[in-house]
């Protein structure tokens, strides 16, 4: 007789720490396990961690100091999404090897384009409205001469977050995305998105302002061409020695000539060149010319300084501010 109501004593027990283990499995959102994020570049990879706060981990794809379009995914970074909650890419035309890591993923990796619903700028858009631009100084300076055109490899310009009011539409996808995933603290994520976007409002004003309060309204590029978003953003007119992104050679010495005569005529006292590039040509603009090489960050990527140092998309935003102010002065 004991040994029956001992033995079902004990099958109550079991029992018990069964259904009691059972109602503590949780859904992802619903525990405290992080959500694991995968974004490929800096920008994306930035205002995840802004509006994730401490309930995301958020890894960026690319190495520091990596050039975006020849990179080539491993197979590790093919495992490392699989592994992830969510996986944030650009687009195709910033990312083309983004394909190859969407169709590796076999796994319930949600995949967010955080490009979708913004307004890409064509590339053959460009070269048209740059050419009108050039005519148009023809006409002004007989001895001005047409910039040649360079060949490009991509069809749009991707760097869309070089202007604010699209860094904000990334941060709304992002936003969006993150709620789906855990509705729970959707007003958590949709809090600290606010905060951002009105930091990014505030550096907006403070562009246009520097932009409307300056005398000058050109700027020159020795350096592959990724700005056409910034330009376009802030009615700038400018001179490239590149007419995009995507260049694998050298400008032509007429092209160069065309950026040096220009910055002439027009007293420009910066020449600007992209982040993580040697500035060859910048530096002999600069020698021709006198003005002084500053970098104008593109943003796709930092170096692992900058990661270190703890800078965001702001801050490296705000530091082309400081130097297009001394390009406009």
């Amino acid at each position: 007789m004991k040994k029956g109501i001992i033995f079902l004593i004990t099958i109550i027990v079991i029992f018990s720490l069964i259904i009691l283990g059972i109602s503590n499995i949780k859904p992802k959102e619903a525990n405290n396990e992080k959500i694991k994020i995968v974004a490929t570049l800096f920008p994306q990879y930035d205002f995840a961690k802004q509006i994730g706060g401490d309930k995301v981990d958020v890894t960026l794809l690319l190495t520091p100091g990596t050039e975006t379009h020849t990179y080539e995914p491993t197979p590790q970074d093919i495992i490392n999404v699989n592994k992830s909650d969510l996986f944030i890419y650009t687009g195709a035309y910033m990312e083309p090897w983004s394909d190859k890591i969407a169709s590796g993923i076999d796994s319930n990796t949600i995949i967010l384009d955080c490009s979708k619903n913004i307004n890409l700028i064509s590339l053959e858009q460009h070269s048209e409205e740059h050419d009108n631009h050039e005519k148009h100084d023809d006409e002004q300076n007989d001895n001005h001469e047409k910039i040649e055109s360079e060949s490009h490899n991509h069809e749009y310009d991707p760097h869309i977050w070089l202007n604010p009011e699209n860094a904000i539409g990334m941060v709304n996808n992002i936003t969006d995305e993150l709620c789906n995933i855990d509705p729970q603290n959707s007003a958590y994520y949709k809090a600290n998105a606010k905060n951002y976007i009105e930091q990014i409002n505030l550096l907006d004003a403070d562009i246009q302002n520097t932009i409307k309060q300056s005398e000058k309204n050109k700027i020159a590029f020795g350096g592959t061409f990724a700005y056409m978003y910034f330009v376009k953003k802030y009615n700038l007119e400018y001179v490239s020695a590149y007419q995009s992104c995507g260049e694998d050679t050298e400008p032509s010495a007429a092209n160069v000539k065309k950026v040096i005569d220009y910055m002439k005529q027009n007293d420009i006292p910066v020449i600007f060149y992209q982040e993580q590039s040697s500035g060859k040509i910048a530096d002999t603009i600069a020698s021709e010319t006198g003005a002084i090489k500053l970098v104008l960050h593109t943003v796709h990527n930092a170096s692992q300084e900058e990661i270190d140092r703890g800078e965001t998309y702001i801050s490296l935003m705000r530091k082309n501010l400081e130097n297009l102010k001394i390009a406009l002065s």
